[in-house]
Formats: structure tokens, sequence, C-alpha cells
């Protein structure tokens, strides 16, 4: 029994046994909807709660709920379920973040004005971003969270208001900052950044390379259980997280199959997952950024990208889970119990995600999406 993981009680695919005709017989239906329906209640209900501490943000905050009503009001089994309350939550760590989701919601709900003035404030963080002088390139409070802000928006917005040459500026000051830094430090890998100084490895903090040498490097580091290391050099923690690990590892090396075709990369891909099925029942909780949800998600991942029930069957499997009697036992509860990328919220777009998972994506990390998705 590890200290950071539940065993897995499931037995894994066997196409014998669990080989069904469709996705529909892979997964319980019934109970997905009754746990959406459960942890919805859960999040009306406990969010104003001054215990919990509920910031502005996406990643903990009032935007990552807003931002999970609009995944259910997209989603053609789940839309009718609470359509009250999309209005009413209308208004990752930051304020782009924020301006991001009003945005989206904004437009949906046909306020095209009140759209027009959230992207003004989105674009606000341009200058920021593209400015030497932001020390912050990470997925939650730096760059690299901006430009998955603007993909998205160009993904999901008709008008893909996010221009070309905004987002090449951002790329380029990373790509710069990156270089600098892998240098200074006598990287092993060309590109390499910093998070509360240390030389992170996860797709919330640190390295997340673009090109394939870089690709390159970071696969050598996959060890054989198919995990890898928190840290580039000095530390030999190994983390099944989004944040940190193999789940979240897995979407860059997802992304480099994709893109250069070789299958290396999605060998690498494999040994992640199998890691996730072995190790992945967290102790954490429910969420998605180091929780039950988040390496389920991975599952999905694998699934799009490679249609083989036996990931379907998985991702199912860990949603069984959250309702598994030493789960709801011991599971700890996070401190920010209903947010998205912590508690209940994400789990709710997993299992939004679950019931139409031809299209799941992990919360704006969608790497089946054009290969850019702006405008001139």
């Amino acid at each position: 029994m590890s200290s950071r993981h539940f065993d897995n009680p499931f037995e894994d695919y066997d196409a014998s046994k669990h080989g069904g005709t469709d996705e529909t017989t892979l997964l319980d239906a019934p109970l997905i909807l009754k746990l959406v329906k459960d942890y919805v209640e859960r999040i009306l209900a406990g969010s104003g709660k001054s215990d919990y501490k509920l910031r502005a943000d996406l990643y903990v905050g009032e935007a990552g709920i807003a931002y999970m009503f609009w995944k259910l009001s997209r989603s053609t089994q789940l839309k009718d379920l609470f359509p009250s309350e999309l209005p009413g939550w209308a208004f990752l760590c930051g304020n782009a973040g924020v301006a991001a989701v009003s945005a989206v919601i904004a437009h949906d709900l046909g306020e095209q004005d009140e759209a027009q003035r959230e992207l003004h404030r989105f674009r606000e963080g341009h200058s920021v971003a593209v400015s030497g002088g932001y020390d912050a390139d990470e997925i939650l409070v730096g760059r690299a969270g901006y430009l998955s802000g603007a993909f998205w928006l160009n993904q999901v917005l008709p008008a893909k208001p996010i221009k070309r040459a905004e987002i090449e500026a951002v790329c380029t000051v990373l790509l710069k900052r990156g270089r600098e830094y892998a240098k200074a430090r006598r990287c092993a890998v060309p590109l390499m950044y910093e998070y509360h100084e240390s030389d992170y490895l996860g797709a919330a903090h640190g390295f997340w390379p673009t090109f394939v040498d870089p690709v390159e490097a970071f696969l050598q580091i996959q060890d054989e259980d198919g995990n890898f290391p928190t840290r580039l050099i000095g530390s030999d923690k190994k983390l099944i997280h989004w944040c940190h690990g193999c789940s979240g590892a897995i979407y860059l090396l997802a992304k480099a199959y994709l893109v250069f075709k070789e299958e290396k990369y999605l060998a690498g891909c494999r040994k992640c997952a199998d890691s996730i099925w072995r190790h992945g029942l967290l102790y954490k909780g429910p969420g998605i950024c180091h929780g039950v949800s988040g390496n389920g998600y991975a599952f999905l991942l694998m699934y799009r990208l490679t249609g083989e029930k036996r990931y379907l069957y998985r991702a199912g499997k860990f949603a069984e889970f959250l309702t598994a009697e030493c789960f709801v036992a011991n599971a700890r509860t996070p401190d920010r119990p209903f947010s998205l990328y912590e508690g209940l919220a994400g789990t709710v777009c997993f299992l939004a995600d679950l019931l139409e998972p031809s299209q799941a994506s992990f919360p704006f990390m969608d790497v089946f999406g054009v290969k850019y998705a702006g405008n001139e």
C-alpha cells in the first residue's frame, strides 16, 4: 500500500470480457449522471461558505466553477440539468483567466458587448507577457498560461479573436527566456524554466518543450515505470499528478506524436497511461490537478489518440472509484473542495467528458485542436 495512492482494485481491460460494440457498454452512464448531479448540488450548496476561501480565479476560484457550468451547457446530455446557473456564474491564477471565461460565457449568452469588454481585459495581459521584466513563465501564473488562454479563446470563439502576431510575440519571449535559463544553468535540455527557484518538470510548472529536440531530451528521462521526476536535477520524487509527473507529461508526448508521427512518442504515452493505471488512484482527492479525475483524463486522451477501448474502460473505472467506500472514507479534502483544479468542479468536467469521450479534453489543453488556432 502506497502512502500516495490506493491499490487499484479493478482488473484491466480484457476484450473477451469487456469488448462491447460501442462506448456505452464500457461506461456506467447512470452512475456518471448521478455523480454529476450530486457534485454540482454540493458545489451550489457549499461554494458560498467563507470556510473554503473561494477566490476569483480559474484554478481554485469562481471563474473555474463558471467554466464548469459553461462546459455543462455545451454537453448534449447535461445541458438541461442546470440551465439557470450559467448566467449566475458569468462573472488559472490571474485576471486573464477570469476574463477569458467571462468572454466565452458572455458570447454564448448573446451578450456581445460584454464579450468584447472581457476580451479587451484579456488582451491587457499581453503587454505584461511580452515584457522581459515579468519573471514568470509557467502555466499557472506565467506566459504559458496566457498562451493557453489565447489558444482556447481561438478554439471556442468563431471569430478567433487573438491574432497570430500577438501569440507569436509571447512565444518569442518564452523561448528566449527558456534558452537563456537552460544555458545559464548548463541544463541537459535546451529549454528550461524556473519556478520558486527550482528546475521543475511538469505540466503546471517548469519545462514544457515545443520543438522536437527538447521533446526528445524529455523523453529520455522517462523511467521504466513510465513516470518522470519532479525536477530536472536533485530529486528522485515521483508523482503521478497532472501538475507533476506522467499524468501531465502525457499531453506533451501526445502532441509530439500528432505533430511528428513518430512511434516512440506514442510508446511514451502508453508507458505513462500504464503507470497511471497502476498508481493513479490518489489519496489527494477527486480533483484534476493532483487527483483521481486528472489521472482519469489521461485515459480519455489515449482513447482519442488511439481509439482503443481499453483506455475508455480505464477512464470509466477511475470514475467508478470515486464512489468506492475506501475512497470516500480516506481521500483528503482539498483546501478548496469545489474548485476547478483542486475540487469537484474539475471532477464534474471529467465526468461530462466521459459521456462524450470523442470530444474530451483536459481544461484548456486540447492537443487535438488545429495546429494553429489564430487569425492573421
